[in-house]
């Protein structure tokens, strides 16, 4: 195992196959965990492109531990990733329920190594496919070597207006839309 950050890219079978049937069936409301009460599952993250402004939809998996509720990039450095990081607002959902949140990544070591390490426990499945380790002898040693190459963001209920998704509050204001705004019929 390597101490830096990378991104593993994920299949084309992933991309165009799986990953549009995972946002379709979430769509739907046919998630694994989509009516779970501690609001864990799979879930699409809605999260705004960090250059283009766009969004971008991706298939993810919410894990709570001790009443919060985390993100893991699975992937390592995804854009996903990256977006959140560079814009803490998004949008999480799962058949017609749309949650505004806000992802703050978590930049203590430690508490990033804890985390992992309680999902492991939690989600055994989640870590044997994806970090490749036995989730029954994981131990903190090897905990704290996948918190420095996978982010992991803690999430949080938004406030409304920060995570707008329609319309003119949208986009950014041009000139001649500001203009008409703000002028006044002669």
């Amino acid at each position: 195992m390597t101490n830096e950050r990378s991104y593993r890219r994920p299949s084309r079978l992933r991309v165009h196959f799986f990953d549009p049937l995972a946002r379709f069936m979430i769509g739907r409301g046919l998630a694994p965990g989509g009516n779970s009460q501690d609001g864990s599952g799979m879930r699409v993250l809605e999260v705004r492109g960090r250059k283009t402004g766009r969004w971008y939809q991706r298939p993810v998996v919410v894990g709570a531990v001790d009443g919060r509720r985390y993100i893991v990039s699975l992937w390592g450095e995804s854009q996903w990733a990256r977006n959140l990081r560079a814009n803490a607002a998004a949008k999480l959902r799962v058949g017609s329920r749309i949650e505004p949140i806000e992802g703050h990544e978590l930049k203590n070591e430690e508490e990033k190594a804890g985390v992992l390490l309680a999902i492991c426990r939690k989600y055994p499945s989640v870590f044997r496919r994806y970090f490749k380790v036995d989730p029954k002898q994981v131990t903190l040693e090897q905990a704290r070597e996948l918190a420095t190459r996978y982010p992991v963001f803690r999430i949080e209920i938004a406030a409304v207006d920060r995570v707008q998704g329609r319309g003119d509050a949208d986009e950014a204001p041009t000139p001649m839309r500001e203009a008409s705004r703000t002028s006044s019929p002669l």
